[in-house]
């Protein structure tokens, strides 16, 4: 036996062989899944980028009618949110932009997005398609805008079906991978708040003259006001 052993026990030929049919595979495998899911993390990465841009301009548009006029297909294609700064713009086009903004005067009180979540959605999908370098399976996008008067609140979600490589369901990965994400920007102009403000207060005037209180109001803020005065001044 020890002979026996001494002559074939220390034969090592083909030993590198039998090792490279088990580990080559798994190293094989391993490079590709990581390739793989590193390429979903980046689909992922575009797709959280695209909505949040999505949702910036859309918040624009809410607050600012006119906005996307500003913008071109080129530029939602780029990786700026924005159009580059010191764009010349055609007169044609900033006089078609004061016209619609002038159109949406008191635009607090425009409760229908219908036409520009329309718009803003197929920009979004548009925007996915040239972006997306993953085959999807099915996707979707929706984008909501909410006005509460005072500000108006845009929501844009979207979703990326994938299938996934059969060869990573040995390791737990599912067929189906579901990417998805969503963003909400809060859409106020300046101005439009002002206005709101204005008419607020003009409302209410006509509002106390109309009903004839108006000047039993004005003696009791009056008498408010002279009430904190002797308050603040007292030592």
């Amino acid at each position: 036996m020890k002979k026996i052993w001494e002559r074939y026990g220390k034969n090592e030929a083909g030993v590198i062989m039998v090792e490279a049919a088990i580990y080559f595979p798994i190293v094989i495998f391993t490079v590709f899944a990581m390739i793989y899911l590193g390429m979903v993390k980046y689909q992922q990465t575009i797709l959280n980028f695209q909505v949040m841009k999505l949702a910036t301009l859309g918040a624009r548009e809410a607050a600012y009618p006119g906005y996307s006029m500003l913008g071109t297909d080129a530029a939602k294609q780029s990786a700026g949110v924005d159009f580059p700064a010191g764009t010349k713009f055609d007169s044609t086009v900033l006089n078609e932009y004061y016209d619609q903004t002038s159109r949406r005067l008191y635009g607090e009180w425009h409760f229908n997005y219908s036409q520009e979540q329309e718009s803003l959605n197929n920009d979004l999908e548009g925007m996915l398609r040239q972006k997306s370098f993953l085959t999807g399976v099915q996707s979707t996008s929706t984008v909501k805008i909410s006005n509460y008067v005072l500000g108006r609140n845009i929501s844009v979600s979207a979703s990326y079906g994938l299938k996934t490589p059969a060869f990573l369901n040995y390791i737990g990965v599912p067929m189906d991978l579901t990417l998805s994400t969503k963003v909400e920007e809060m859409a106020s102009s300046p101005s439009e708040f002002a206005r709101t403000v204005d008419l607020s207060v003009d409302l209410t005037e006509f509002l106390l003259e109309k009903f004839g209180v108006k000047d039993n109001v004005d003696d009791f803020i009056k008498k408010v006001k002279d009430i904190k005065d002797k308050v603040l001044t007292q030592k």
